[in-house]
């Protein structure tokens, strides 16, 4: 019986350590041409949830889960940070805690164009925070960009939510 704890503390250490491991998403910096999909995380300094340290570490290991269904299903992927506190200094810090982002929308309170369009403009919006929003658009790259309107594949509001979603591999599909 004492060997088989000691196995167990070894095997859940090495699990742990696996984890920590993981490699951090690394923003692509380059023009999506054809399908993109798109993972938009909404917070801000002064949302108490988005404290959370759950929270946090379902949005940092979000990033790699979703990358990996869009290069599966042969499209570019993208994450956004958007954050509506009015201090834009506020803003940079509290999304810094969970990024990198591929952008960034700081600023502006609840009237922020990140949240004037995917949360006040689309009818499925839900004015809350946290929020993983991931949506899917096309964009055909030329002498200018054209981008499709977007189709939202899941929305996720709250503490409890985004981390559940998460510890189930962020499934993009519905």
């Amino acid at each position: 019986m004492r060997t088989l704890s000691r196995f167990a503390v070894v095997m859940t250490v090495g699990v742990a350590s696996l984890d920590a491991q993981q490699a951090a998403y690394v923003p692509s910096n380059k023009l999506p041409n054809g399908k993109e999909i798109v993972a938009i995380y909404f917070g801000a300094q002064s949302c108490g949830p988005c404290h959370a340290p759950a929270v946090k570490e379902a949005v940092r290991q979000m990033k790699n889960l979703v990358a990996a269904q869009a290069r599966k299903a042969n499209a570019a992927f993208s994450v956004v940070g958007v954050a509506n506190d009015w201090d834009q200094a506020v803003a940079t810090n509290f999304l810094a805690d969970v990024g990198p982002f591929d952008q960034l929308a700081i600023g502006g309170d609840w009237t922020n164009l990140a949240i004037e369009r995917f949360v006040w403009g689309d009818s499925t919006g839900n004015p809350a925070m946290p929020q993983i929003l991931v949506i899917e658009r096309t964009v055909t790259a030329g002498t200018r960009a054209i981008i499709s309107e977007p189709r939202v594949l899941r929305r996720l509001v709250g503490s409890g939510e985004i981390p559940e979603w998460v510890g189930k591999g962020a499934p993009i599909s519905p």
